[in-house]
């Protein structure tokens, strides 16, 4: 086991030294962790901090033998002129004060922490510290110390632990993450134009790749019937789909999932489904209560999708503070199927194109390596084809049972 090296004297550290090495472990520390890590992957994170792929490794190299962000800051050799370096008093009244006062519930203001370190050093006649040698003491705190001191054990554990187990993907649709989001933007009615609702959006992502599966656009609350048409339309074949709405693009996510990741709302619990799915083979696992990192990755795509809906007009932002005093009605302009065509473009033109850092490739790239593999990892062939698409779509739509009189 590799020993960990004496941490540094953090008062010598400059602020954009600082946070050159956040930016650096906001990076790396996903392809650290990563289970396979190709250099296609190392490659990407060395354009994004815009360093060599040699000094990628070497950073790797450093934080893999000492997994702290002070492994990562830039090497330089003895201490810049003029750089003040404060005593072991001054540095124990500023972390006295950090504990007693910032890392509290009562989420004292780091103005707060600043006076009262003045204070103390005053009355004990030491040099009294700059705002600046304070905030950078704060900053080198654990930020999920930080958090759970202020805000509690669970917000620290939802915001920065990781999922417990690693989700197993081996290939395309050996995992479907499936959630609901009302969508931000007011859509018109077809004919009158006159604004109706915010629509709710049914979204599947398979993890294995990042592709999005499939999703459901409608002016209704989630149910089992937009769970049903959101499982119809990812294991589908989508050419028709496309077709139908005019759409010039490839989107070759289809066939029967494995599993179905879900959470525990009441749609996600009917009968219907769970028969549809004992039908077709496919097996469902619910995430635990409590624990919303386990969904994280359709969290992360309905962000996404969100964050691009923000350019739509109509829309009514995700913040209060964003919107301003923008009336999202007025500027409606938008009809359901046209934020449904609008959807797919964004899917099958920018997002399955785009570079995924998570996983160090395009999504369709990463679709079309899971089914074909690589030197790396055999690849699945092909997916399992819907042999019957209605019947298909009748076996995961709620039921009622009657007894049929005269």
């Amino acid at each position: 086991m590799t020993r960990s090296s004496p941490a540094p004297d953090l008062s010598g550290i400059a602020l954009e030294e600082w946070e050159k090495a956040r930016r650096r472990l906001e990076v790396l520390k996903p392809l650290a962790e990563a289970e396979r890590r190709s250099r296609g992957m190392a490659q990407a994170a060395a354009d994004e901090l815009e360093v060599s792929l040699t000094l990628v490794y070497r950073l790797l190299a450093r934080y893999e033998a000492d997994p702290r962000l002070t492994s990562l800051l830039p090497e330089r050799r003895g201490r810049r002129e003029g750089q003040l370096v404060l005593s072991a008093e001054v540095e124990e009244i500023i972390g006295a004060v950090i504990d007693e006062l910032f890392l509290t519930r009562q989420r004292q203001r780091v103005s707060d922490v600043v006076m009262e370190v003045r204070k103390r050093c005053r009355v004990l006649g030491f040099p009294v510290p700059s705002r600046k040698a304070i905030d950078l003491r704060l900053r080198m705190r654990p930020a999920a110390e930080v958090h759970r001191k202020r805000h509690g054990r669970k917000a620290a554990r939802d915001r920065f632990a990781p999922a417990v187990g690693s989700l197993d993907v081996p290939w395309p649709l050996s995992l479907v993450q499936i959630d609901h989001t009302l969508v931000d933007v007011i859509v018109v009615d077809s004919r009158t134009r006159e604004p109706i609702q915010r629509p709710w959006l049914t979204l599947a992502i398979d993890v294995h790749s990042r592709c999005v599966a499939g999703f459901h656009l409608s002016l209704d609350p989630p149910s089992a019937t937009s769970v049903a048409l959101c499982i119809a339309h990812a294991a589908l074949p989508k050419d028709n789909w496309l077709r139908a709405r005019e759409i010039d693009a490839v989107w070759p996510v289809s066939g029967i999932p494995e599993r179905l990741h879900l959470d525990n709302a009441k749609e996600f619990r009917s009968a219907a489904l769970k028969q549809g799915c004992v039908e077709h083979g496919i097996d469902i696992d619910y995430r635990p209560v409590r624990t919303p990192h386990y969904g994280a990755h359709i969290e992360r795509l309905i962000g996404t999708m969100m964050g691009n809906v923000h350019l739509l007009p109509g829309t009514t932002f995700s913040d209060v503070r964003a919107k301003g005093d923008l009336d999202p009605s007025k500027s409606a302009a938008m009809t359901l199927d046209e934020v449904e065509r609008w959807l797919a473009h964004a899917i099958t033109g920018v997002y399955h194109r785009e570079l995924h850092r998570g996983i160090g490739a395009t999504p369709l790239v990463a679709w079309q390596r899971g089914l074909e593999g690589n030197d790396e990892q055999p690849g699945r062939g092909s997916t399992t084809p819907v042999v019957d698409a209605r019947k298909f779509l009748i076996d995961f739509l709620p039921m009622e049972r009657r007894l049929v009189r005269r």
